[in-house]
């Protein structure tokens, strides 16, 4: 296959049993009207009639989509390869039930090469299945707004920088992007926020993300949360953003409590509620003190999530946590 030669970005799609919207995604991007790039689609063994739609594009688009067929690996490990074989200066993440906005390739191109950057951060819309917009994410211009969304997608990195400072996605069945841009957003000075909406992140019922996180059995959250934690202190970010990465592990934990624990007894939550807490006071001995919590911080922060982390660290304060959670998994 004749592939595009050094282009500008490089698209990695990785696809798992995606037949039913990659036809959407791969259109959005092939509708750019930014046109130096190329598509890296991997097929991450994939059951259902994915690859015979990507074969009909690859066909049809051989000079800039390049497919790669492959056993399943998950996303993380596909992720990796993407980025190894990726030939443009600049990458960008799309899920394979994704969809893209005509001038999106082309906005963050123009602002990561206006300042000469190592990464450009977006918002997003969700939408579901009829077309219904459930939320629309505008970031503002502050710190904590870089740790609002840490998925790989709504961004463009130079792939300079993720090569030189060995950033990679962690293999995981939760969080593997969480590891991968707490480096990617944290290392580097030369990052920009910016308030456009390109990216359309489409709520799969179905999808692997969407239906894992319901509930916490099997979800390997504390090697998470130790990996992110080491590679952070080894590359010295720890240390010089104390206070924020505090903050976000904290944040983290509650949202794994409140949106892991549907239908669990209130014995399984209070076991997995001990374990995390235990975390937090072996590595953060004072997360409580920190001022970040409070309803009016960080800045750039949603008001409903700035309500729930304050709810819920007055709750743990005065040892109703565990109920607090409890309550929240019956709704």
């Amino acid at each position: 296959m004749e592939s595009k030669k050094n282009p500008k970005v490089s698209i990695i799609i990785p696809v798992y049993n995606s037949g039913k919207y990659i036809a959407k995604c791969l259109d959005s991007v092939l509708e750019q009207t930014y046109k130096d790039f190329e598509i890296i689609i991997i097929n991450d063994g994939s059951t259902d009639n994915s690859k015979e739609i990507i074969i009909q594009y690859e066909m049809k688009y051989s000079n800039i989509l390049k497919y790669i067929e492959q056993k399943n690996i998950g996303v993380a490990k596909t992720r990796n390869y993407g980025i190894t074989i990726a030939s443009g200066k600049y990458i960008m993440f799309i899920d394979n039930d994704d969809f893209i906005n005509k001038d999106y390739i082309e906005t963050f191109v123009r602002l990561i090469e206006k300042d000469n950057l190592d990464v450009v951060i977006g918002g997003y819309k969700r939408s579901n299945e009829n077309g219904k917009i459930l939320k629309s994410l505008k970031l503002k211009n502050t710190e904590w707004s870089k740790l609002m969304i840490l998925a790989p997608w709504a961004k463009i990195y130079k792939k300079e920088y993720l090569i030189e400072k060995d950033i990679s996605f962690l293999d995981n069945n939760i969080g593997e992007d969480v590891y991968f841009n707490l480096q990617a957003l944290m290392l580097s000075n030369k990052i920009l926020i910016t308030d456009y909406i390109g990216y359309n992140w489409f709520f799969n019922t179905k999808s692997v993300s969407n239906t894992k996180q319901k509930n916490l059995k099997n979800l390997n959250v504390l090697y998470l949360l130790n990996n992110c934690y080491e590679i952070l202190d080894e590359k010295d970010i720890l240390n010089k953003k104390y206070e924020l990465i505090e903050m976000y592990f904290f944040r983290y934990v509650v949202w794994y409590l409140l949106f892991t624990t549907k239908g669990l007894s209130y014995e399984a939550i209070s076991k997995e509620y001990d374990k995390l807490i235990l975390f937090l006071q072996e590595k953060f001995p004072n997360y409580k003190k920190n001022k970040l919590i409070k309803i009016y911080l960080p800045k750039g922060e949603i008001l409903s999530s700035r309500i729930t982390v304050a709810v819920f660290m007055f709750c743990h304060k005065i040892h109703l946590g565990k109920i607090l959670v409890y309550l929240f998994s019956k709704i």
